[in-house]
């Protein structure tokens, strides 16, 4: 039985590779899952749901799909709310957000070091702006546009300048939701020295693809099982509400990129509005 709802689990044929469970992941009897599946919009549905999560932080190895869902989460966004989604991009390896640069929602694209604490540095002058603004207006939560800030690969970021990077990533994500600022994390190193304890514990919706080890597993979603997943197409996304294992949604490419070159030959001037993230 569901505990949340009294009502026996509808469980979704699963994939023959997906047809052992680790045992970390049976509670009561109770498989912790959902398939979000296409047809019928659900894939959208999981991007929704990962957008609307205060931080997101994705961990797998290499090839496992981090740029896949990051893309989808981004087309998401385009799709479905174009008039209330902004980003500040960070790319390290200078090859993964790059299409996304044009985009009218873009604030900042970044790809070198002093590039990326100047944003990061902005991402905190443009939090506490919005917290004085709050003040003056005895609200609780800004009015303004989301922000998501968007990393891939934050080790790349950590192995550069660790200190200056978790002090920033630190602080946005203690007290960036209400002022609509989001970080969405993707590391292909899901390692204990990447990810502490520190930037976990502000960041506890996840989504754990493929992973070389139960350890990394465990430092991702607090239990082993990641290991066990195909290579591509599943992953388990944690958050407060519990752990399901999810269909990672791919969104075709030249889908994308059809959708960023209709918003960047749009008339510039209807986006003003973008560009007082304040």
């Amino acid at each position: 039985m569901d505990k949340r709802t009294n009502t026996p689990p509808t469980i979704s044929r699963t994939p023959p590779e997906l047809e052992t469970i680790p045992a970390a992941l049976f509670v009561g009897g109770d498989i912790l899952r959902k398939l979000w599946r296409t047809p019928g919009g659900t894939a959208a549905a999981v991007c929704l749901d990962m957008l609307k999560q205060p931080h997101l932080l994705i961990g797998g190895s290499t090839g496992s799909g981090k740029s896949v869902l990051i893309n989808s989460l981004i087309y998401t966004a385009l799709y479905k709310s174009p008039n209330r989604y902004q980003f500040i991009l960070i790319d390290p390896k200078r090859v993964e957000l790059i299409d996304y640069k044009p985009l009218p929602h873009t604030i900042s694209y970044n790809s070198e070091m002093p590039d990326i604490l100047d944003a990061l540095q902005y991402s905190i002058d443009l939090m506490e702006n919005r917290y004085r603004l709050m003040q003056r207006q005895r609200i609780k939560k800004s009015n303004a546009a989301d922000i998501f800030i968007i990393i891939d690969e934050y080790a790349d970021l950590v192995i550069q300048a660790k200190k200056q990077v978790e002090r920033y990533i630190i602080r946005l994500s203690q007290l960036g939701r209400a002022a609509n600022i989001h970080l969405i994390l993707a590391t292909q190193r899901p390692t204990r020295d990447i990810i502490t304890g520190a930037i976990k514990v502000n960041l506890d919706s996840r989504v754990g693809l493929r992973c070389p080890s139960p350890q990394d597993s465990r430092n991702i979603i607090d239990i082993k099982g990641a290991e066990t997943l195909p290579r591509y197409g599943y992953g388990y996304y944690r958050t407060a509400g519990g752990l399901e294992l999810v269909s990672i949604p791919m969104t075709d490419p030249g889908e994308l990129a059809n959708r960023v070159k209709w918003w960047t030959n749009q008339n510039k001037s209807i986006f003003s509005f973008l560009h007082r993230p304040g």
